[in-house]
């Protein structure tokens, strides 16, 4: 069984992708109008990366499998265990990327590209953490 953190963190991806529907379901007028949206936005997107971070390192610690040199190398390591196909690779790659201008070069990004992002990422990031979930029940790691 996967320590509570774990879970915890798999819940809270789940409110946050939660929170980036309703937001979305505002629309792009209302969201860069709207401070408090945008930065409702960021923050969730944020979270729900992160959120696939922890599990992904989790899971790789629990079959040990080489440890990732970065975010990015994650998603590798993962797709070298054969848990992300390379569609999930490549969407869990722009996720990372997208986070680490969240986190560091936020000043450079427009509620406009924001908005665009959780369009773009919603489904992806939810079938990710689904495909984690479904290789966890394979593994008998119960979250």
């Amino acid at each position: 069984m996967p320590p509570p953190g774990v879970k915890a963190r798999i819940d809270r991806f789940w409110r946050a992708l939660k929170r980036i529907s309703q937001i979305k379901a505002r629309g792009l007028e209302n969201f860069t109008s709207n401070e408090d949206l945008v930065d409702a936005g960021e923050r969730n997107l944020q979270v729900a990366v992160e959120a696939l971070i922890d599990v992904g390192e989790f899971l790789i610690a629990r079959m040990n499998w080489r440890t990732p040199k970065s975010y990015r190398d994650i998603g590798v390591v993962l797709g070298e265990g054969k848990v992300l196909s390379s569609k999930e690779l490549k969407l869990f790659e722009e996720a990372v990327k997208l986070r680490n201008v969240l986190i560091h070069n936020y000043v450079y990004m427009a509620a406009e590209e924001v908005y665009q992002s959780l369009e773009r990422l919603e489904t992806g990031l939810n079938n990710v953490m689904c495909t984690f979930l479904d290789f966890m029940e394979k593994q008998g790691l119960d979250p």
